[in-house]
């Protein structure tokens, strides 16, 4: 089940930087960590990565995957729309999202969360892509939303 599945990538998460320092740590750090422990968990993940918010833009952060857009323009694509919007994004099927940037014609779904600093600043987003269609739920929504949640403890 995949509840069960994000919670124990939440628990693993959590040791993993608990034990490596965690807060005297940098964000890229986490973001490379939960990177690992999801890329590795869940076979239906193509494409797993966070894009930094640099000024108007997202810039690619830490990611496991073919070489994926450098920047963004926020507002733009579905991880622009998701930083601008700050919701999380689930798209079951790209070619029917208006303005899709496509990194790799292998993408087929995607799940775009929005990442929250301590203050509550929108300092990344985590961008997940699958060569299935309709392959992200609330389920994975949920889960993802609690993982990057450590950026802002």
């Amino acid at each position: 089940m995949k509840r069960d599945a994000y919670a124990e990538c939440l628990h693993a998460i959590n040791a993993i930087w608990s034990e490596e320092g965690g807060s005297t740590l940098d964000d890229i750090a986490l973001m490379a960590t939960i990177n690992s422990v999801l890329a590795h968990r869940f076979d239906y993940y193509f494409w797993t990565g966070f894009y930094r918010v640099c000024g108007e833009r997202l810039i690619v952060g830490p990611y496991i995957g073919t070489i994926g857009c450098l920047q963004i323009a926020i507002g733009r694509g579905v991880c622009g729309t998701a930083a601008a919007t700050q919701k999380t994004v689930i798209v079951p099927d790209v070619t029917k999202f208006p303005g899709h940037i496509a990194c790799d014609a292998k993408s087929k779904s995607e799940i775009v969360v929005p990442v929250f600093g301590p203050d509550r600043e929108l300092i990344a987003v985590l961008d997940i892509d699958s060569d299935q269609l309709d392959a992200f739920d609330d389920d994975d929504r949920e889960g993802l939303e609690r993982i990057v949640a450590l950026f802002g403890s």
